[in-house]
């Protein structure tokens, strides 16, 4: 019977002979060893993608033996949201002495296809990842390694994985009919970067289509995309109040976007929310730091963390109906959004 490294060897041979080189150079590419000429690296990575080729760490182990570790890759760990998350998983990983190895992509699907070949290769059991758009190499590597990937700030299940979260375009339709009850009409979203971004295009397309049910005209909705920085949002605040018919009401696509929207109108003696009210999404701690403190609409961050622990833990055959959860959002009313004045 053929070894676990005799396979590994063989599929090493068949990337060396894809490339053109010996095996001896795929292993000194796969090991970032700096005396690979670029040319060569190059085709021993091509070589390796096309083969979808990546040294499993489990597999240098005998089979019976469990690495009992959870890779998870998220947007960043800039903000609580994600660490949230993270931690609740954590927490109830290591119920079951099962670790977690975390990465970072920030938000880019070409770095979290890196960041997943990496883990596959540490030998890890099963993968957290962040909404549903994901390069197709990377689903392709999990499902040929059988490795178990659940989907989280999602509620959109592949038909092998799962997901843990809740319903983005809700979100965005829950935004819209409070700001609607509230008595706006004219209203503008300045949402995250949509690119490669599900979570944050569906919130957007929720919103816009939840004013449109309601009569407003999508020409008349103004819609921007900011990084999810202070800065970025003052900015796009600054754009959005440039323009010739204000909003009375804003929709943020984060705490932070908001954060920074609240210190433009406080730069430009704008009053929120006299003047123009202002709705957040995520409810950080920032969201009662602000002046006045941010109406917001709550992502169930630490029940994501902990069911998507529960699915990792569970049997095969308990997974099969665990793998779509939705998770309720609430909204949090404070002091930055109020009725329009009539």
């Amino acid at each position: 019977m053929q070894t676990d490294q005799q396979s590994l060897d063989a599929k090493l041979i068949d990337v060396a002979k894809r490339a053109g080189c010996s095996p001896a150079t795929v292993s000194r590419v796969l090991n970032n060893n700096p005396s690979v000429g670029v040319a060569a690296r190059e085709r021993v990575l091509k070589a390796a993608a096309d083969l979808g080729y990546v040294p499993n760490g489990s597999a240098r182990a005998l089979r019976s033996t469990r690495s009992r570790l959870v890779g998870a890759v998220i947007p960043t760990l800039d903000h609580a949201i994600y660490a949230t998350m993270v931690n609740s998983l954590q927490a109830r990983l290591a119920e079951k002495d099962v670790s977690i190895i975390i990465s970072t992509s920030f938000y880019d699907i070409d770095m979290e296809w890196e960041q997943v070949r990496l883990l596959v290769e540490r030998g890890i059991e099963s993968i957290i990842l962040v909404g549903s758009i994901h390069r197709p190499e990377t689903i392709a590597l999990l499902e040929q390694r059988k490795i178990a990937y659940v989907f989280t700030y999602t509620s959109a299940s592949t038909d092998v994985g799962a997901a843990v979260g809740f319903d983005n375009e809700k979100a965005g339709r829950m935004a819209a009919r409070y700001l609607l009850d509230l008595g706006h009409t004219k209203l503008a979203m300045i949402a995250g970067i949509t690119e490669n971004n599900d979570r944050a295009a569906t919130r957007r397309d929720g919103f816009v289509a939840e004013l449109e049910k309601h009569g407003i005209p999508k020409s008349e909705i103004a819609v921007l995309e900011s990084a999810y920085k202070i800065e970025a949002g003052r900015n796009a605040m600054k754009r959005l109040m440039e323009r010739p018919d204000r909003p009375t009401a804003v929709f943020c696509g984060s705490d932070i976007i908001a954060a920074g929207v609240i210190k433009y109108c406080h730069e430009n003696q704008i009053g929120v929310p006299n003047d123009i009210s202002i709705l957040g999404f995520d409810n950080l701690e920032i969201a009662e730091l602000t002046t006045p403190d941010l109406t917001t609409v709550e992502v169930p961050a630490r029940e994501m963390g902990t069911l998507a622990g529960d699915y990792l833990l569970a049997t095969n055959a308990q997974r099969q109906h665990m793998r779509q959860r939705e998770l309720p959002l609430r909204l949090i009313v404070r002091a930055s959004t109020a009725p329009t004045a009539r």
